[in-house]
């Protein structure tokens, strides 16, 4: 969205020519209307961009830009072009970078008469994706200046049984933390000339550590850890970070999502919803997402999952199941839970290779144990 890097370039692979044409191509709805926004590109750098408003009947250009050779042929939707915005608007579309794209160059150079380019550009800028790996580095920093979202991040540890009560700041040692010389010099550095009570939050190993100057402009550093308590005593036990659960660390990611989508029609992907979580965990986890929806909603989360007995168990609509099946040239396909008009139980039918996007193992026959080296 921002531009092209050469760096960052990943092609389709099962192919005999890597310079294949690909495209991506995202359908959203934003400000009540409804977009789609995409590009084409080779390794060789982009080839189109396009943003179209998307209707029942028709669907409606707003801008194109087409690569030919070393030059771009624009074209802006001529509505735009009729008042006295409309040769910015031109020079802009002719000016974008070969590398960059029109959605981000119209914000960054203060374009004005496309609303409909702000909507998309604004939707891009609040979607969230979650990776098995990712750690969120804002929660600390809102666990320690926001007594509310404290409060609701403590309430939903309990609610889903981490056995925590508390979050708790405590200062520490850099040399006691393990950051690496060089980070923490860097850090050092990053926070020079910086005003009192401004910081920063790394991740390292599973430990969230703050660094941060106080009142007197002097560095500290502190490190998010957790409070447990158990039945008939009033005594506090302290855990780190790295002693928590695969489980429990990836609510800690979880968690402020729903606190964001309570608040925001934000949008969010979880990439293996299910990973380090019990079954029911997971389950608890859309229930609860499903319960802030209300019927003026523009949130969504988008999930991945290995976990079959979400088909049965999740309150979920079928035309909100989609399968994805890699065929036998190394390519995915997408197809929707609707397309088969289930009338069974979908996990059942799912596990009987009814939808596909199962996997189809080999023989164990084939396998020649007995030809192995023994060490």
């Amino acid at each position: 969205m921002n531009g092209w890097s050469n760096f960052k370039y990943n092609y389709f692979k099962m192919t005999d020519d890597p310079q294949e044409r690909s495209s991506i191509e995202l359908e959203f709805k934003a400000d009540n209307q409804f977009f789609a926004y995409g590009v084409a590109f080779s390794k060789g750098g982009l080839l189109e961009e396009w943003l179209y408003k998307t209707g029942s009947r028709n669907d409606t250009m707003i801008f194109e830009r087409k690569r030919n050779d070393d030059s771009w042929d624009n074209t802006i939707a001529p509505q735009f072009l009729k008042d006295e915005g409309g040769q910015f608007l031109k020079f802009l579309i002719d000016g974008t970078p070969t590398k960059g794209t029109f959605l981000s160059e119209y914000i960054k150079r203060n374009g004005k008469g496309i609303d409909a380019i702000k909507s998309a550009r604004k939707w891009f800028e609040n979607l969230n994706i979650i990776f098995p790996n990712t750690h969120r580095t804002d929660f600390p920093f809102r666990v320690v200046n926001d007594t509310q979202f404290r409060t609701i991040m403590r309430e939903l540890l309990n609610y889903f049984g981490t056995g925590i009560s508390d979050l708790r700041r405590v200062e520490s040692k850099p040399e006691e933390l393990g950051i690496p010389d060089e980070i923490r010099q860097k850090i050092e550095e990053s926070l020079e000339g910086k005003g009192s009570e401004t910081g920063v939050v790394i991740h390292n190993e599973n430990r969230f550590i703050f660094a941060e100057k106080d009142k007197s402009k002097n560095l500290k550093w502190h490190e998010l850890k957790t409070i447990h308590k158990k039945e008939g005593s009033s005594s506090d036990y302290i855990f780190e970070m790295f002693e928590e659960s695969d489980g429990t660390s990836r609510l800690f990611d979880f968690i402020p999502m729903l606190i964001d989508m309570r608040a925001n029609d934000a949008v969010y992907v979880i990439d293996e919803v299910d990973r380090s979580l019990h079954p029911m965990l997971t389950l608890k986890l859309l229930e609860m997402y499903n319960s802030l929806l209300r019927s003026d909603s523009q949130m969504q989360l988008i999930c991945t999952t290995h976990e079959s007995n979400l088909l049965s168990t999740a309150p979920i609509r079928q035309d909100e199941v989609w399968f994805v099946e890699k065929d036998k040239r190394g390519e995915s396909h997408l197809s929707s839970l609707c397309e088969y008009k289930p009338r069974e139980n979908v996990q059942k039918g799912y596990l009987n290779g009814r939808y596909g996007a199962i996997p189809f193992f080999g023989e164990l026959n084939n396998i020649h144990w007995d030809d192995a080296k023994q060490e």
